[in-house]
């Protein structure tokens, strides 16, 4: 029995980013990597959702205390830090961005804590949810927090949904949480005192139409029968959250996308898309494959020539008469690829190769 194609607000976002990059992170038993920015995102939200764990004691959080909360964070990171380096998962090792993160990280866990100690506890916290679509495709997301709002809230952010004093019985009066470690936010004044118009509506133009939040509030829907009222964009840098919704409209843009990526996917379409998110790419030395990496120096125009650097590349290619790529959706069955890790990964079947390839 064939499984079914599990797809996610995340995988969406991967293709579009950058379809090659999703082809090594789904389909090749590549290596994954990561970067300080994104450690700091993952273990920021485990330290977060840990606030909410059940005690022996009822009590607002799960640590006694802030300094306790926040000594807690401190082993946390180190622990990260040194299981990422131990499995060689780390890129661009730098120790005073260790350092910076940590701080951070301080600051962002004392804030929670100073904003967040009298509220009520979120309804829900980093719940799992799927939902099964036509052709045999799950959709899963992870919400952060779901939380409940009153009724003066919704009044004053969708006053559009009151009729008569009451909440219209197709909303739910929840909203979906999403805590967000970015060094920018929304806010039109991080730097800039007195912004425009048009400035305030080009910088938060990519909130009022991001994927994610569209992908979340139709899964919301779909689980528990009604709209969330919202989503709340949690800028823990800032302590500022940033409100934003959906409509029925914004589904036709999640579809479209659906659409695209698994047509492509049937068609094992994964072009490159290279810019300066290379940089920080899990992917690199595979994107590369077995070509030697390149580096130059600045020259002038007229000055003394300078030669170029060569870089060896750890990826191997092995030819094939046969593309072949491993999908969990209706196809022909075929073998796994074979790729050795972690030092030398081989390379055979890429979809986007002809078959005399290697010739």
């Amino acid at each position: 029995m064939l499984q079914k194609l599990v797809i996610s607000y995340s995988a969406l976002s991967a293709y579009l980013d950058c379809p090659r990059k999703y082809y090594y992170s789904h389909c090749r038993a590549v290596p994954k990597m990561t970067d300080y920015p994104r450690l700091f995102g993952v273990e920021i939200h485990k330290h977060i959702a840990q606030f909410y764990r059940p005690t022996r004691q009822p009590r607002a959080f799960y640590f006694k205390n802030k300094n306790a909360a926040i000594k807690s964070w401190l082993n946390r990171w180190q622990r990260a830090l040194e299981k990422a380096k131990a499995e060689k998962k780390l890129m661009l090792i730098d120790i005073e961005k260790e350092k910076k993160y940590a701080k951070a990280g301080i600051f962002c866990i004392a804030d929670y804590w100073d904003k967040n100690f009298g509220l009520p506890r979120p309804l829900e916290v980093e719940g799992s949810h799927k939902i099964s679509l036509d052709k045999g495709i799950v959709f899963k997301g992870v919400f952060d927090q779901i939380r409940e709002v009153s009724l003066k809230w919704i009044t004053h952010h969708r006053p559009e949904l009151i009729n008569q004093g009451k909440l219209e019985e197709r909303f739910d009066n929840k909203v979906i949480v999403d805590l967000k470690t970015n060094y920018l936010s929304y806010d039109p004044r991080q730097f800039k005192e007195n912004p425009s118009l048009e400035e305030k509506i080009r910088l938060q133009y990519e909130l009022h139409e991001d994927l994610q939040v569209t992908a979340f509030t139709f899964l919301y829907e779909k689980v528990f029968g009604k709209k969330p009222i919202g989503f709340l964009w949690y800028h823990l840098r800032s302590g500022k959250v940033f409100f934003t919704y959906r409509e029925d409209r914004d589904y036709h843009t999640l579809a479209d996308i659906i659409n695209h990526f698994l047509e492509n996917i049937k068609a094992q379409s994964f072009p490159k898309h290279v810019g300066r998110h290379c940089k920080y790419c899990d992917y690199l030395k595979p994107c590369r494959e077995d070509r030697f990496f390149m580096v130059v120096q600045p020259e002038e125009v007229s000055g003394n020539l300078l030669s170029m650097k060569f870089v060896p590349n750890v990826v191997k290619r092995e030819k094939s008469k046969q593309l072949k790529l491993k999908l969990k959706i209706k196809r022909k069955k075929r073998p796994n690829p074979v790729v050795k890790i972690p030092e030398e990964i081989t390379l055979r079947n890429l979809p986007w190769d002809s078959n005399d390839c290697n010739d």
